[in-house]
């Protein structure tokens, strides 16, 4: 395939994924205490983590094939902002719709009184809460070391470092209990947001690449 091609496919996915994952992340809600609620809940709230779970999946592949494209360029920052953000977006997001999608949802039908205790008691349980702070952590990592990868890029612009710079911020503070309830909501669709804005900052580096491969053609 084509290099331009291939940015062009990183570019749409990355930006299409994070701007959806962000909006999905704004409308989410948690689960009502009151039984009577847990029906509307369910109605309301699977539609939307069916639609996170796939725009992660999407900005998951966009980010390996826009490290694939960049990997000769990020020098060994490279496949550690690659590692980080990848596993981070597994741990700390897609683990939380995989929870949203099959389990709760059986468990609502069978037991609804008893699915706002079982949620909670699910994600406070050390296995879970345990991978999920992990994800966030390198999370925050995968946004400092991708910032600085972008720097030694020589296709992407260096503003695209700004978003991802100010999401690390926010994810940071989130890892602070003191902080967290506050700001881990807002986090979120912060982080997708500067995933999109990476996207663009690819499919405007796709016309760099196409241009370079005209001239070596010459």
């Amino acid at each position: 395939m084509p290099m331009h091609l291939r940015f062009k496919l990183a570019g749409v996915a990355l930006t299409l994924g994070g701007l959806t994952a962000a909006t999905c992340h704004v409308f989410a809600f948690e689960a009502s205490e009151e039984v009577s609620h847990v029906a509307k809940y369910a109605r309301f709230a699977e539609p939307i983590y069916l639609v996170l779970f796939s725009s992660v999946l999407l900005v998951l592949l966009g980010w390996s094939e826009q490290h694939s494209l960049q990997l000769s360029d990020s020098g060994r920052v490279g496949p550690v902002s690659f590692v980080c953000l990848f596993l981070g977006i597994i741990c700390g997001d897609l683990l939380h719709c995989i929870l949203e999608l099959s389990v709760f949802p059986v468990l609502g039908s069978m037991v609804p009184y008893a699915l706002p205790g079982i949620a909670e008691a699910t994600y406070q349980s050390a296995a879970v809460s345990n991978l999920i702070w992990a994800g966030q952590v390198l999370m925050f990592l995968g946004c400092v070391t991708t910032a600085l990868s972008i720097r030694r890029s020589r296709f992407l612009s260096l503003w695209a470092a700004a978003p991802l710079t100010v999401s690390s911020m926010l994810l940071g503070l989130g890892l602070v209990p003191r902080f967290s309830p506050a700001i881990v909501p807002a986090s979120m669709p912060a982080f997708y947001v500067s995933i999109a804005v990476l996207g663009v900052s690819v499919l405007y580096a796709r016309t760099t690449s196409k241009a370079l491969a005209a001239t070596a053609t010459k």
